[in-house]
């Protein structure tokens, strides 16, 4: 007998484990990262944003590597890293009239969110590469060899390939530098499931048929259908009515009052009824729970962001895409320091983004330029924010591009640093006796006291006197736009 349970004990452990294998195999097969790379791009479960086209590779193309006869030489190079993606010379190959130069790029995808090159225009339900110019081959003196005398090709994946006649051949005897500026540059995030959710969603429909069949397996007396009235019995305690939004317990009450007569396995059939009931509990206790947890600021960080490469639009939509933010989200705050030569030392961006359940994504997001870094704080509130009056967050970088507010300066001639800072509302302002401008498309001019009140969208700019948060910034300067009502040009 108790060789019997020790090799029931073994072969139930044997089991778990050949389980706990298998779905650890599966989740590995399910995250490698092609698997993760088709997902992303396909748009399965993640968002993807465009933040960039254009984006350039370039490097010196050797001459012993362009075959003397047909035939490929190849080379599996990787002649830049940027954007989380490898970009490959894999070989230069050569056929009856032509030879020919083919790049490749390898992204390395995150599982939760990141940034990646494609040779393609990625739109809901197509792929659309670009017919442009997109090849420039020079001689060691920047002269083009080619003068547009040259084909191309792309595919299969990231593959893109650029074919030259024979004729050519001659003038790439000392090498070439080859320039590619066809990648276009995709930030994309998976969509938010709190990790609470997903064990949630996965374990408890198991919980659920684990618990009826330790019920079932504690039956006192044989029944006929047993495991059926069982369920019966869990869904009729777990039934629910609704009055005024508010969900009552009315199969458990109607299990009480006409399904407690005696009858068989009926201790059973009283808990299937209370696992019903509680399955309703957890209806009421758990949403209050994850939201709670939604509402605690989650923070991540990630790198390679160059504001040199990007732009100030680059790193802002590569922040709407990573963080994710949807088209409605508005500004809650801009803040920007820059250096002397106007560099931007730092840039910090708060968003509110509502959802549909009337509730707000708060994001705040910070880059810092020496770094080459953002770090990201995103948390649910239910607390009413000012939404109207507040700038769409598209439009407010569209404007910011189009008056060059990130030129405009404080007071008192050159300093060390100067700090910009939005007052997000649209609203009426009379600051008499201070530094007044409007901004338009026209440039800056000045504000006379005459002219206030005004109403407008105010920008602050000043000198801070290091970049310590709380050193004071001196030589304020208001600096209004988007204006309906007084402060006018004149």
């Amino acid at each position: 007998m108790n060789w019997r349970i020790a090799w029931k004990i073994a072969a139930g452990v044997l089991v778990v484990i050949i389980l706990f294998t298998a779905v650890l195999l599966i989740q590995l097969y399910h995250n490698r990262s092609s698997a993760v790379y088709q997902r992303i791009i396909n748009q399965e479960g993640y968002s993807l944003s465009l933040v960039k086209e254009g984006v350039a590779v370039e490097f010196f193309l050797k001459p012993e590597w362009i075959p003397k006869e047909v035939g490929e030489t190849k080379l599996n190079l990787v002649v830049e890293r940027k954007f989380d993606s490898d970009i490959i010379l894999e070989k230069v190959g050569k056929s009856q009239k032509h030879f020919y130069i083919q790049l490749n790029v390898v992204p390395h995808p995150n599982r939760s969110s990141g940034q990646l090159l494609n040779i393609s225009h990625i739109t809901n339900d197509s792929f659309i590469n670009s017919n442009g110019p997109e090849w420039q081959i020079t001689d060691t003196t920047g002269k083009d060899l080619l003068g547009g005398t040259y084909g191309g090709g792309e595919g299969p994946g990231n593959a893109i390939s650029v074919d030259i006649p024979d004729t050519e051949l001659s003038k790439f005897a000392q090498g070439a530098h080859v320039r590619f500026s066809g990648f276009y540059l995709y930030g994309y995030a998976k969509f938010n499931q709190s990790n609470v959710t997903i064990w949630l969603s996965a374990l408890f429909p198991l919980l659920v048929i684990a618990c009826l069949i330790m019920l079932y397996r504690k039956r006192s007396e044989p029944e006929k259908n047993l495991g059926w009235k069982l369920i019966g019995h869990m869904l009729l305690g777990g039934f629910t009515f609704s009055l005024n939004g508010l969900r009552l317990p009315l199969g458990f009450v109607i299990y009480l009052l006409f399904f407690r007569k005696p009858r068989p396995n009926l201790s059973i059939k009283d808990k299937a009824a209370l696992l019903g009931l509680a399955m309703y509990v957890l209806q009421l206790v758990v949403p209050p729970v994850l939201s709670h947890l939604d509402s605690i600021p989650k923070q991540s960080a990630w790198g390679n962001v160059s504001i040199e490469q990007l732009g100030f639009d680059g790193v802002w939509k590569m922040v709407m895409a990573r963080a994710p933010v949807s088209n409605q989200a508005r500004v809650e705050g801009f803040e920007t320091v820059l250096a002397q030569n106007g560099e931007v030392i730092e840039l910090e961006f708060q968003l509110f983004d509502p959802d549909a359940n009337g509730r707000y994504n708060r994001i705040n997001a910070v880059y810092h330029a020496s770094e080459q870094s953002v770090t990201l704080k995103r948390s649910l509130t239910n607390e009413k924010l000012q939404y109207s009056g507040a700038f769409l967050a598209d439009d407010f970088v569209n404007r910011v591009q189009q008056l060059e507010l990130l030129k405009l300066k404080p007071a008192g001639g050159e300093h060390r640093y100067v700090m910009l800072e939005l007052d997000p509302l649209h609203g009426s302002y009379a600051m008499k006796n201070e530094s007044n401008f409007g901004v338009d498309e026209k440039g800056v001019y000045p504000i006379g006291d005459e002219q206030l009140p005004i109403t407008a969208t105010r920008l602050i700019v000043c000198a801070p006197q290091s970049l310590d948060k709380m050193s004071a910034c001196e030589d304020d300067v208001n600096y209004y736009f988007n204006i309906v009502e007084g402060g006018m040009r004149e």
